[in-house]
Parts: structure tokens; C-alpha cells; sequence
């Protein structure tokens, strides 16, 4: 008996250390992190001057303001609705394309569909998933 008792205190803690550490990896982030990881990821794969670099970081600053002011007003009012947040990254995007050259622009429509893919497959996962667990229930 005190055997089982043990194994079972063992795996809870494993599990539970699990848990935990999932947790660490998503800390939230500042909009100031958040703006310089997208502006590192697009300097990485565009290849963007001084100057470009720059001014998508400031667009990408005042996105991710936008979007935490957005959230959190949502958040109060307990709205669903994703209109606002989406016509401010509509207009983010515009704001880039702008700064961008014709190759970083072609090269930029191809990673925004592969992102666009992978959400898809992404949203499918979590619906399987879903369902899943919901017919177990």
C-alpha cells in the first residue's frame, strides 16, 4: 500500500514539473519584445537595410501597443468581436509593404502564406483535438 501511495505522489510530481515548465516558456511578453522578435524574424528573412529595420520595428511597436490596449478593452467588455485588432494589423501590413523593395515584398506575400497555411493546419489540429476530447466526455 505505501508502495502505491508513493508511485502515484511520484508521477503527480512529474507531471505536475511538467506543467510548470510548459508554463515558463509562455511568459507574456512586453510590446517592446514582441516588436523587436517580429522585426528580428522579418531582418532574418528579408535581409532588411539599417533603415527599413528601423521603421518596421516602430510599426511593429505600435502594433503590439495597439493590439495589448485591444485585448485588455475587450477583455473588460467580454467582447468577442475582432474587427478593431483586425484592421489595425491590416494597416500594420500595409504600413510594411510600403517600406519594403518588389523582391522583399514578393518574398514577404510568400511567408505570409505560409503562415497562412500553417494556421490552417494549426486551427484544423486544435478542431480534432476538440472533438476528440469531446466525445470522451
Amino acid at each position: 500500500m505505501k508502495k502505491l501511495i508513493l508511485a502515484a505522489l511520484l508521477v503527480t510530481g512529474i507531471s505536475l514539473t511538467g506543467f510548470s515548465q510548459d508554463r515558463a516558456k509562455h511568459t507574456k511578453k512586453t510590446p517592446e519584445q514582441r516588436a523587436q522578435f517580429m522585426t528580428d524574424a522579418m531582418d532574418k528573412k528579408l535581409s532588411l537595410s539599417d533603415k527599413q529595420r528601423s521603421e518596421i520595428y516602430k510599426v511593429h511597436l505600435d502594433r503590439a501597443r495597439d493590439m495589448e490596449k485591444n485585448r485588455s478593452e475587450t477583455r473588460k467588455r467580454g467582447e468577442k468581436d475582432r474587427s478593431k485588432m483586425k484592421g489595425q494589423f491590416e494597416a500594420s501590413e500595409k504600413k510594411i509593404e510600403r517600406i519594403l523593395n518588389s523582391d522583399q515584398k514578393k518574398a514577404y506575400a510568400q511567408l505570409k502564406a505560409q503562415r497562412h497555411e500553417k494556421g490552417k493546419h494549426r486551427k484544423a489540429e486544435f478542431k480534432r483535438k476538440r472533438n476528440k476530447e469531446g466525445k470522451l466526455n
